[in-house]
Order: structure tokens, then C-alpha cells, then sequence
């Protein structure tokens, strides 16, 4: 699978199309104080109460490049994006009479860096981590993941295994955060595998309960360099994803969109 590139954020979503939006949080630590204002009173609140600058940074990037994003779409400014909680947690857009039916988003974050996913009418989920050498991956493994994909990683080389596990938990975290579902749905009740003999890019997904489910979704690995594992999931067939690095050109496109 080939991810097309985004040049710029310039508002547009085409209903057969995902966009990804990638941040480079330390690139973005001198902004930090300018995107504050962006946040509700409830964000900053949040913010204020983080005991040390990192986390304090992560989550003001991300969460105001996020209302950027998303006010961009709907031609709103930033702080007038409002969100909502879904039964299970998962914030959505919301109105002032209720859930914003078509735009739906995800975000995840790791350290220094930031993906923002962006559809129309289907439900989605993204999740990037970064590796970590010091992870126990097969204790982990035999822990949260289901069998198959246990013997997936112990047939991997001993230098590939702590890749090979962080493609397997991006995916199915994504997967869990496109269903909404968070804690309630077992790690080991479903699997996120390669697709044998494909591109590596590609994933499949099996639900052991319930084997139509996977039909309902489109997963993939997101190439983000070698010291980033990355998934996305989304809900239904035919759609493309594009891929973009979001810069300070864009924030500013963003404002006089929104005027």
C-alpha cells in the first residue's frame, strides 16, 4: 500500500479519503505559549496541573494543533471546536444539539511525536508509539496477545522482536480505539498479524468471536521512520490515505480559513 502525500492543510476531505497528520512535537516546544490559547478553560486547567514541562508540551501541541486541525475542516476557529464523549469514552465532535455526524477523528501521541486522523462518516482509530529497546516484548506478549500472534513473534529474529511487537500493539490499539470499546474489549480476543506475502505495510485483522467484523475494516502500518511504530484503522473499503507533516504554514492557513 502506497500512502499519498498532503502538501497542505487546506480544509478539503473528500468522503473516500483518510488524512493523517503528522507532528514534530520538539519542533513545535517554541510554540508552546502561542497554542495555549487555543485550549478551553477546561483544557488549560489540565495543563497547568502537569508537574513537569514534557507532558505539559505534549499535551498543549497536541491537543491545540488538534482544534486546528479539526476547525480547519470545519472552517470554525480553534476554540470553537467543542467535543463530546461517546458512551464508551472516545471523544467526538459535538454541536450545540448533540454529536457532529460526519467529521470523525482520532489522535495519538508518543515521545516527540504527535499523528491526527481525520474521516468522514466512518469511525477511526490511530496509535503511534515509539520504540523502546528496554520493552520485554514476549513477556508482554504472553501476557495481553492472543496466541497466534505470540508464535508470530517468537518466529521473528531475536533483533526484529521489539518492532515486530510495537507493529502488533500499534494495531490493535488502534483497532480498539476505532471501535470505541477502550478496556471493555480483551487484547487477546482478537489478533492484528502482516498480511502474508503483501506489502509489510499491510495488516489484517481477525476477531476470534465474531470472523465478519474484520470486513468492516481497513488497517495498515503508517511509515513513520525507523524508530516509530504506527497503525490506523478505519471503518469501510475504497479509501485512500494521505499522509502530511503539519507545519506552521498550515496553523496560519487555518486562521484565515476560519475568518
Amino acid at each position: 500500500m502506497e500512502t499519498e502525500l498532503l502538501p497542505h492543510l487546506d480544509g478539503s476531505l473528500p468522503q473516500d479519503e483518510v488524512h493523517v497528520w503528522c507532528v514534530d512535537l520538539p519542533a513545535w516546544e517554541k510554540e508552546v505559549e502561542s497554542l495555549l490559547p487555543l485550549l478551553n478553560q477546561e483544557e488549560q486547567e489540565r495543563a497547568a496541573r502537569f508537574k513537569f514541562p514534557a507532558p505539559r508540551n505534549q499535551f498543549v501541541i497536541s491537543r491545540a494543533l488538534l482544534r486546528q486541525v479539526l476547525g480547519c475542516y470545519l472552517r470554525i476557529g480553534a476554540r470553537e471546536v467543542q467535543f463530546r464523549s461517546a458512551t464508551n469514552g472516545k471523544p467526538e465532535l459535538a454541536t450545540a444539539s448533540g454529536v457532529h455526524e460526519n467529521l470523525r477523528f482520532n489522535l495519538s501521541h508518543t515521545a516527540g511525536a504527535a499523528l491526527i486522523a481525520v474521516t468522514q462518516h466512518r469511525q477511526v482509530g490511530i496509535d503511534v508509539e515509539r520504540i523502546r529497546v528496554d520493552t520485554n516484548a514476549m513477556e508482554l506478549a504472553e501476557r495481553f496477545f492472543s496466541r497466534p500472534e505470540v508464535e508470530w513473534l517468537r518466529s521473528q529474529p531475536a533483533a526484529e522482536q521489539i518492532p515486530a511487537f510495537f507493529t502488533c500493539w500499534t494495531g490493535k490499539e488502534a483497532y480498539i480505539k476505532a471501535r470505541g470499546e477502550g478496556l471493555s474489549m480483551p487484547l487477546s480476543s482478537f489478533e492484528v498479524l502482516p498480511t502474508a506475502g503483501t506489502d509489510e505495510c499491510e495488516l489484517q485483522i481477525k476477531v476470534y468471536e465474531n470472523p465478519e467484523e474484520a470486513r468492516r475494516w481497513f488497517i495498515c502500518q503508517l511509515a513513520l521512520g525507523t524508530g516509530l511504530r504506527a497503525a490506523l484503522v478505519v471503518e469501510g473499503e475504497n479509501c485512500r490515505v494521505r499522509l502530511g507533516q503539519l507545519t506552521s504554514t498550515d496553523l496560519n492557513m487555518n486562521s484565515r480559513l476560519a475568518t
